[in-house]
C-alpha cells in the first residue's frame, strides 16, 4: 500500500512539474511578419505590434495596428487614418473579464476568456457587442497562440466571425531583440541603443496618471467609451506630445489634456534614457 501511495505521489509531482515547464510565457513586444503571415485581405493590415504582459493571474495584450484605408476611403469599422490601438486584459484563472472597446459609433463591450494549456498553447476568445451605423452587431474572435524557435517566434491562428462573414488568418510574429528596463524589474538586450522605442500600452508605467474631465458637451449627448491617446515620453518620463487616435470626438481633447499632464517612469535602455512612444487608454463612463 505504501508503495502504491509513493508511486501515486511521485506521478502527481511529475505531472505538476511537466505542467510548470510547459507553461509558456508570452510577455514581450512582438512585430507582425507580414511576409510569412497568411492574412485575410479584408483585415487590410499594413503593420501590427503587440505588447504582451503576462503574470500568474492574467495576460494583457496591447495591440497597435496600422490598416490600409478601404477603397471607399475608410468607411466601415476602420475609419480615419486606419490606425487601431487596443488593450485587453484576460484572466488566466478561468474567469470571464469585461472590457470597453471602440469609441463613438463603434463603442461596445467585450467578454474575454483565456486558457493556458499544459501543451504551452494559449487560447483567447473575445465576444464583442458593438454599435455600428447599421445597428448592433456581434463580433467573435478566437485565437490560438504558440511559441516557436525558442520563444523568438509567436504563431497565432485567428478566426473572426462577423455578420459579414468569417475571416481566417495565420499570423507570425517575431520578438523584438531589445528588452527595455523601465525601473520595474524588466531588462533587455539590444545590438545598438535606439533614440526611441515603441512600448505599447503605457497606463501601467504611469507614476501619476491625470484623470480627464468629462466635457459637458459630451455628457449632454451621453458620449462614452474608450479614448486611445498616442503619446511620446522623453527620457525623464515627461509627455512631450499627445494625440488621440480613436474615441468619440467630444472626448478626445479632454483625454489629450490629461495625457499631457501625466508623468511616467523613465525608460532606460542599456542605462541610457530613451524616448518612448505608446498608447494611454482612457475610459469615459456615464
Amino acid at each position: 500500500m505504501k508503495r502504491i501511495l509513493f508511486l501515486t505521489a511521485a506521478f502527481c509531482l511529475l505531472a505538476i512539474s511537466a505542467f510548470a515547464q510547459n507553461k509558456a510565457n508570452f510577455s514581450g513586444t512582438w512585430e507582425l511578419d507580414t511576409i510569412n503571415s497568411k492574412l485575410d485581405e479584408r483585415m487590410r493590415v499594413e503593420s501590427m505590434t503587440m505588447k504582451v504582459d503576462q503574470t500568474e493571474k492574467d495576460i494583457t495584450v496591447g495591440t497597435f495596428t496600422k490598416r490600409a484605408l478601404s477603397p471607399d476611403g475608410g468607411a466601415g469599422m476602420n475609419r480615419g487614418d486606419g490606425t487601431t490601438p487596443t488593450a485587453l486584459t484576460y484572466s488566466l484563472l478561468g474567469k470571464e473579464t469585461k472590457a470597453e472597446v471602440g469609441g463613438g459609433a463603434t463603442a461596445g463591450t467585450a467578454t474575454l476568456k483565456a486558457a493556458l494549456g499544459a501543451d504551452g498553447k494559449l487560447n483567447l476568445s473575445s465576444v464583442r457587442d458593438v454599435n455600428a451605423q447599421t445597428g448592433a452587431m456581434k463580433i467573435t474572435v478566437r485565437e490560438t497562440w504558440e511559441l516557436a524557435d525558442g520563444g523568438k517566434t509567436l504563431k497565432v491562428s485567428r478566426t473572426m466571425e462577423t455578420p459579414r462573414g468569417t475571416q481566417n488568418s495565420e499570423m507570425v510574429f517575431t520578438k523584438k531583440d531589445a528588452v527595455v528596463s523601465t525601473g520595474d524589474g524588466a531588462s533587455s538586450r539590444t545590438g545598438q541603443t535606439p533614440k526611441s522605442i515603441s512600448a505599447g500600452v503605457l497606463n501601467g508605467k504611469a507614476t501619476s496618471l491625470a484623470k480627464p474631465e468629462y466635457p459637458a458637451a459630451a455628457r449632454a449627448v451621453k458620449a462614452s467609451g474608450a479614448v486611445n491617446v498616442q503619446v511620446t515620453i522623453d527620457g525623464q518620463g515627461n509627455v512631450i506630445s499627445a494625440s488621440a487616435v480613436s474615441g468619440h470626438p467630444l472626448l478626445r481633447q479632454a483625454a489629450e489634456k490629461a495625457a499631457r499632464e501625466s508623468k511616467f517612469s523613465p525608460t532606460l535602455l542599456e542605462g541610457i534614457p530613451v524616448k518612448v512612444t505608446g498608447i494611454v487608454v482612457y475610459n469615459f463612463a456615464l
